[in-house]
């Protein structure tokens, strides 16, 4: 089934593999993908197989496989004029956020009257920015991971759930697993509550002065 008011923006990653997968699986799909092609994540040549997912089938050869409608845009750069004129004219309300790891959306992108579901990987307003899911895991002994619509300050938008994970037993399958697979477990919870009331979980603002 496609969610009519979702779509999907993403380049070829681990994440991305994980979302589909889980959205594939739970019959959730998006109803349009916009889908980055260049940058240097495109030169990426293969994924490392994991238990959690499959990360071997490339994440533009399932949507595809899956007919969903798909705008490729050939860049990197999430806020580039054709990557902002796709999101303007993409017939959706939200689209959940899988684009390269540590791009910042920009004003214009976040003015064409959409809302980007970024599923973070850390427990905030505790951890904010980049690795947290390591500080997590060293301050807590847990994996923290928080669904929110993103703003222009970084992982300071709306909170719409947040959800702790124990480790994985090996920790070297954290970066392409794990931290993937547990992203994609709250997707799912946040897309579920969608299907069932018509409407995202209500968003908490979160405090600026709060976390690190």
């Amino acid at each position: 089934m496609k969610l009519p008011a979702v779509g999907m923006m993403a380049i070829d990653s681990s994440r991305t593999r994980a979302y589909l997968g889980a959205l594939i699986q739970r019959d959730l799909l998006p109803s349009h993908v916009i889908f980055l092609t260049g940058g240097p994540d495109a030169a990426k040549p293969s994924f490392p197989p994991v238990s959690y997912f499959d990360n071997s089938t490339p994440a533009l050869e399932t949507v595809r496989a899956h007919e969903l409608p798909c705008t490729v845009v050939d860049t990197g750069d999430v806020n580039s004029p054709e990557v902002v004129a796709a999101v303007k004219t993409c017939p959706v309300e939200v689209l959940i956020y899988s684009g390269p790891g540590g791009a910042i959306l920009g004003s214009e992108i976040l003015s064409r009257g959409k809302r980007f579901l970024h599923i973070h990987p850390g427990f905030l307003p505790s951890f904010r920015g980049s690795t947290t899911v390591y500080y997590s895991l060293l301050t807590t002994r847990e994996c923290g991971v928080s669904a929110l619509f993103l703003s222009e300050d970084i992982d300071t938008g709306p909170l719409l759930a947040r959800a702790t994970y124990p480790p994985p037993a090996n920790r070297t399958t954290i970066d392409q697993g794990y931290d993937p697979y547990i992203r994609s477990d709250l997707l799912i919870r946040v897309l579920l509550h969608y299907e069932e009331t018509g409407k995202f979980p209500e968003p908490q603002s979160q405090r600026a002065d709060q976390g690190e």
